[in-house]
């Protein structure tokens, strides 16, 4: 059951956030509500978190607002509670896919309802009927809501978001092939609904490097991180519309020597050389698709291998980026 209502809920491996300034990227919106209580803001929001479960307590108010994250090794992480200690407490749990676009009530002094809109859906109303004026708080398109901003007491006098860019966070991850050396990499910050549209691959007698092109629901172009030198000559394999990777494979030593590029349709041409010890083959579960490359880096690509998401994920997201502008209703 989605929204369920409790007194208390203890959960394991619990982080409580502390404040400090918005990280790089993020921005406050605009507050709704009155001018009593306290000002505060969520800020320190670890990396890759992300919000799992909204809680609302409330009675004819809104007495409190939390948030909790899950972090990228699956832990949680708590905000510290935002208002008074009365009112029911609901749980508004959100899917691995879905995110916080926007906020909605009623508020007079203090916030008297209030309502969760997400990507895929809208919250029941939290909260009592009154209240002299309607508000509603969108993020702008392509971004996520990551924390609350507003003024708290005894109650919630008044919120508004934190908000930052949508990213994918990768279902898994599959082997690594190839040598120790270099720095550990990962693609994480991927824009929520960006599809691979082109692979560059900087090649000589090795795979010098390595980076992945994305088209984002908007039609505009997000180059993800190269990997590796820059060294060799780049070449492009570009996907077509309804086109994603499955794999990769080739041959490496200490380095990556060669790469093949598997989609669901066809495997590109041999990048690289022809040496390299050791085949290998990696290929991403049944039902998903790559998003982005991990391995290791230095002077050359030193080892490769795939993240991914459910294939559904992407189709999923076009249709809630859409413009959103920051409004409050008389």
């Amino acid at each position: 059951m989605i929204n369920r209502l409790s007194r208390k809920m203890v959960l394991p491996a619990i982080v409580t956030l502390t404040l400090g300034v918005l990280a790089f990227g993020q921005t406050a919106t605009q507050i709704a509500g009155g001018t009593g209580g306290n000002s505060f803001q969520d800020t320190s929001i670890p990396p890759n978190a992300r919000i799992s479960e909204v809680r609302v307590a409330s009675g004819s108010f809104v007495d409190s607002v939390q948030l909790e994250y899950v972090l990228s090794n699956g832990r949680t992480a708590t905000t510290p509670l935002r208002g008074g200690t009365g009112g029911q407490v609901n749980h508004f749990r959100l899917d691995a896919d879905e995110y916080v676009t926007g906020i909605s009530g009623r508020y007079g002094r203090n916030i008297d309802s209030l309502r969760i809109h997400t990507n895929k859906r809208t919250s029941p109303v939290y909260g009592g009927s009154g209240g002299s004026r309607d508000y509603r708080i969108d993020v702008p398109s392509g971004n996520q809501a990551v924390g609350f901003v507003g003024r708290a007491g005894n109650y919630l006098d008044a919120i508004g978001l934190v908000y930052g860019p949508a990213y994918l966070r990768p279902d898994g991850q599959t082997r690594s092939a190839g040598g120790s050396g270099g720095s550990a990499f990962s693609d994480t910050q991927i824009p929520f609904g960006a599809r691979i549209s082109e692979i560059r691959v900087n090649v000589g007698k090795l795979v010098d490097g390595i980076q992945a092109i994305y088209i984002l629901p908007d039609g505009s172009v997000y180059e993800g991180p190269h990997y590796g030198g820059s060294g060799g000559n780049t070449q492009v394999f570009r996907l077509e519309t309804n086109e994603y990777v499955t794999g990769i494979s080739g041959r490496h030593g200490d380095y990556i020597d060669s790469l093949k590029i598997h989609t669901n349709r066809r495997t590109s041409v041999q990048f690289g050389g022809s040496g390299g010890r050791q085949e290998y083959r990696i290929d991403i579960p049944s039902g998903n698709r790559a998003v982005g490359f991990i391995g290791r880096e230095g002077r050359y690509l030193d080892a490769i291998g795939l993240s991914y998401a459910a294939e559904s994920t992407e189709s999923r997201s076009r249709g809630f980026f859409r413009r959103r502008a920051v409004r409050e209703r008389n």
